[in-house]
């Protein structure tokens, strides 16, 4: 059981632990507060009916005292020149005073408004307790004496219902006790400031023969730098390993919280508040742990033990670290998940995790800025490594064309966050991180480049055969489903490579049609493609990089060859339609040009009706143009052919107008069954 509750509760404490929950709830229980007191009996009795004037007080009154709750920061440069010790005084003479006059004033049983309002603001006392920040000095005196009030109303209403308060008041005070232990024991830890606490992790007689294996403590001097004096010795500078743990989990699970929606991809973006806030570590964090540990790293930098600080700090730094890269990615075998995973850690890390190490490093180690920077390196430096040797596996692997998609993918995430990677690591000892990311970048730039190569290569020892008569290439529907991540992954410097491979496939696709014994079907086949072409680029959104005249480009080409298609296919048969001048000539010859017409109008839909068509919408294109040339034509000439052969004329008109246009419906329909019974 206490397995199954401890996650949950962990939870609790870690949304109980951050600033901002209690900033929120502080504000609400304000305005509930001061709500529930306006309409109480005890405000009548006590002030008496409202006018106009005690309206704006009160408002004013009340829109203050939120504004305090809801922007504590923005007090703090009020502090210092004895400015708690003053607000205590001034919070003593008003409870004090209110007291007074409330018990003189108050007549019969408070009503709930009044026990409603009493509670609200002993809330209102804890969330501004809990805001480490923003101390003003008489939070917890102000915090019990709301409580007291909140027994004394119950009380008034009946003297049992006292112990509702007892436990409300109980509740509150437990609550607080239990979220102040953590920094309590802190405390008792770091009770002496001048108490140096070291964990050596090096022979003793290195550090001081005069410093023996066992743990021992003394004052440090004020000239401690001197030789013949005596540095005190204990196994730790930082908090224990469970109060280590226990606070980079809480932090790790307000990151979670935060970046849920992105984690599960039902977001594409970090929340910009995230992002911008490079102080959330230091704010999570308790004030008291970041000011003792200032305090103690600075008397071991300038008592000589260095390198022991660092090393202690960046190894409670990098637990953090390893913590949330395992919380906050996802296991995955599948290679698309894994790099999908790979880019939202990187994300997190490069634009949230390492700005706020960054910024919790120069405060720790404020006054000693090299010692910094050489901290911050070591902290991120194996991380980031990490991070990058998954980008280089996919940059030095090989160049198979299958996993273009992939590294486009990783490219591309990686290029975006150069400029992380430039602004985070500036300093002399992370700038090799800076370099290491800027070369995975070529290298992965290089990848690509080949498997471009390899592409090239593919089109040109292309000897596949299309199954379906004018059908898709085969090469066409590989190249472009490798292209299809560019639109995707890819940038603006792919732009070139793209329009070349194209062309490149354009080139062998209009030498392939020239092996079409019939040219209007290697018409059909460059149209297929063509505009198989322009869909897949759509689709893939080439048109980011390539650019919406390139893809109007494809269209026109598409719209050319169904133009050269109707000539070398309909120019002949429209021409056995052609009326003569002369009607004599004309009455003799109508009805041999009749006859070819049959003939060869029934080859033609013999041979197209086999045909494919890949584009629905393209087929009904070229249907309906040639229905709207061919009925028309034909048409005038069957009226002809009627006039001048009277009644003679049905023995010779095998198709009517309406059979013309049923029967170019049957073209490019693949079907093989219909030419069955063309020839019965």
């Amino acid at each position: 059981m206490n397995r199954m509750l401890r996650p949950l509760l962990t939870q609790i404490h870690s949304y109980l632990m951050q600033p901002r929950i209690w900033r929120l709830l502080g504000f609400a229980s304000t305005l509930i507060g001061f709500i529930c007191y306006a309409l109480s009996s005890s405000f009548y009795q006590l002030f008496g009916s409202w006018t106009l004037f005690k309206i704006v007080a009160y408002s004013i009154f009340s829109i203050i005292i939120c504004l305090i709750i809801l922007f504590p920061k923005l007090w703090q440069q009020l502090r210092g020149l004895n400015f708690e010790a003053h607000m205590a005084f001034f919070v003593l003479i008003i409870t004090s005073v209110y007291s007074y006059f409330s018990d003189k004033a108050m007549k019969g049983k408070p009503d709930a408004y009044s026990v409603t309002s009493y509670a609200a603001f002993a809330v209102t006392s804890l969330s501004l307790q809990r805001q480490s920040k923003s101390h003003f000095g008489f939070e917890v005196d102000l915090l019990y004496f709301f409580l007291g009030c909140v027994i004394v109303q119950f009380m008034k209403i009946e003297l049992w219902l006292g112990f509702v308060g007892i436990g409300f008041s109980y509740s509150l005070i437990i609550l607080r006790s239990c979220l102040d232990a953590p920094a309590k024991n802190r405390n008792q830890r770091f009770q002496d400031k001048h108490h140096l606490v070291v964990q050596v992790n090096m022979n003793p007689l290195q550090v001081n023969n005069n410093i023996n294996n066992n743990l021992v403590s003394s004052n440090i001097p004020q000239k401690a730098q001197q030789p013949d004096e005596h540095v005190a010795v204990e196994a730790n500078i930082l908090p224990s390993m469970e109060e280590r743990r226990w606070a980079n989990l809480a932090v790790v699970n307000m990151l979670k919280c935060n970046l849920t929606k992105y984690i599960q991809d039902k977001v594409h973006r970090i929340p910009e508040i995230l992002i911008n806030d490079h102080n959330f570590l230091i704010d999570e964090l308790p004030s008291q742990l970041v000011s003792d540990l200032h305090e103690k790293v600075k008397l071991m930098v300038r008592t000589g033990f260095e390198k022991e600080c660092v090393d202690q700090y960046c190894t409670w730094r990098r637990e953090f670290l390893d913590l949330a890269g395992k919380e906050l990615s996802i296991q995955e075998i599948e290679e698309k998940r894994r790099i999908k995973t790979w880019i939202k850690v990187s994300n997190v890390s490069l634009k949230i995790l390492f700005p706020n190490e960054r910024r919790l490093c120069d405060r720790i180690f404020l006054g000693f800025p090299s010692v910094a920077d050489c901290s911050f390196a070591q902290i991120c430096g194996e991380f980031t490594t990490n991070l990058l040797d998954f980008a280089n596996g996919f940059a030095n692997g090989s160049h198979m064309l299958n996993l273009l998609p992939s590294v486009l993918q990783v490219f591309g995430a990686l290029h975006e966050l150069i400029p992380e990677f430039e602004s985070v690591f500036l300093d002399q000892f992370s700038v090799s991180l800076r370099s290491e990311a800027a070369t995975t970048g070529r290298r992965l730039r290089k990848a690509i480049n080949g498997m471009f190569m390899q592409l090239e290569k593919l089109i040109n020892c292309d000897t596949s055969q299309v199954a379906c008569p004018g059908g898709i290439c085969p090469v066409t529907v590989e190249v472009m489903n490798q292209l299809s991540a560019v639109g995707e992954f890819g940038s603006s410097w792919l732009s070139a490579e793209v329009t070349r491979i194209i062309a490149l496939l354009e080139s062998h696709l209009e030498a392939k049609s020239k092996d079409y014994s019939n040219p209007a079907l290697g018409f059909v086949f460059l149209m297929n493609n063509e505009r198989y072409i322009e869909k897949k680029a759509k689709q893939y959104q080439l048109d980011k990089i390539l650019g919406n005249h390139w893809i109007r480009q494809r269209a026109a080409k598409v719209r050319e060859n169904c133009e050269h298609y109707r000539r070398s296919s309909w120019e002949e048969v429209l021409g056995f339609l052609k009326l003569s001048t002369e009607q004599i000539e004309e009455a003799e010859s109508m009805k041999k040009k009749l006859n070819l017409f049959n003939l060869r109008f029934k080859e033609i839909w013999m041979d197209q009706s086999a045909w494919f068509m890949h584009d629905e919408e393209l087929r009904e294109e070229i249907i309906a143009s040639l229905r709207k040339i061919l009925s028309h034509t034909y048409g005038l000439f069957i009226w002809s052919f009627n006039r001048i052969h009277g009644k003679d004329a049905h023995e010779c008109i095998k198709y009517s107008v309406l059979d013309i246009e049923d029967l170019l419906k049957d073209l490019f329909g693949w079907r093989d069954e219909q030419l069955a019974e063309m020839k019965d």
